[in-house]
């Protein structure tokens, strides 16, 4: 089972005493580190491995939305808490998890969580049926196995074969479809990659067929995931 590294970012340190008993309660998350203000926060994620942030809004100075915006999505898993529901709806611009309100119950910190970890569950392999990617006027039959990567380039994407590319007419995102679940990861915005492919592993790339692709930081759970199989 993966444990989720956690990090408690909150001005106050009753906020703390909460969710570290909170967290003591699930075995899948460890806390790896209190911070008190965004700045301190912004310091401790560019040098420790966080999967889970739990971040207070209201913090003075910079409040965690200014530290979200700072970060500009290069960021771990985010939590957010106040005591106040008035940034509910702007907290959801910034791709975070769950907004809870305090006093913070644990069958409410739970159901955060679960949101998480259901997503860190091992995927369900599919069937690896041939698929049809449309290539300029015409249509390519190719079998997922043959897949070693494909790299986004905008509006369309291309798939790397052992011996040869294709450029399809597709996005990531609908590639990212397409591909079978456990066999294909996104490891950065621009690439998916064939877990069984890879030939070596890196903090912050990985090599297949001898080109070192980069590891995105928001997308480093499923590269850990990768490793750990």
């Amino acid at each position: 089972m993966q444990v989720l590294r956690c990090l408690i970012v909150d001005d106050e340190p009753g906020a703390h005493y909460v969710l570290e008993a909170h967290i003591e309660k699930v075995q899948a998350l460890q806390i790896v580190g209190h911070c008190y203000n965004a700045m301190e926060t912004a310091n401790f994620l560019h040098r420790e491995k966080v999967d889970l942030v739990f971040l207070d809004i209201n913090m003075p100075e910079l409040s965690g939305l200014d530290l979200l915006k700072i970060l500009n999505n290069n960021h771990p898993k985010i939590i957010l808490t106040s005591a106040y529901s008035e940034f509910a709806l702007e907290s959801y611009e910034y791709d975070v998890v769950d907004y809870i309100l305090k006093p913070i119950s644990f069958p409410r910190f739970l159901k955060a969580v679960n949101k998480i970890l259901q997503q860190e569950a091992p995927p369900v392999s599919q069937p690896q049926e041939p698929l049809v990617l449309k290539t300029g006027s015409t249509q390519t039959t190719v079998d997922p196995q043959d897949i070693y990567y494909v790299q986004s380039m905008g509006n369309y994407v291309k798939v790397y074969l052992e011996n040869k590319c294709l450029v399809v007419n597709a996005t990531t995102a609908e590639m990212e479809k397409l591909l079978p679940t456990g066999t294909f990861v996104r490891i950065h915005k621009s690439y998916i990659i064939a877990a069984d492919k890879v030939e070596e592993w890196g903090p912050r790339h990985v090599v297949i067929l001898d080109e070192s692709l980069p590891v995105g930081q928001t997308f480093k759970i499923n590269l850990n995931r990768l490793k750990e199989r």
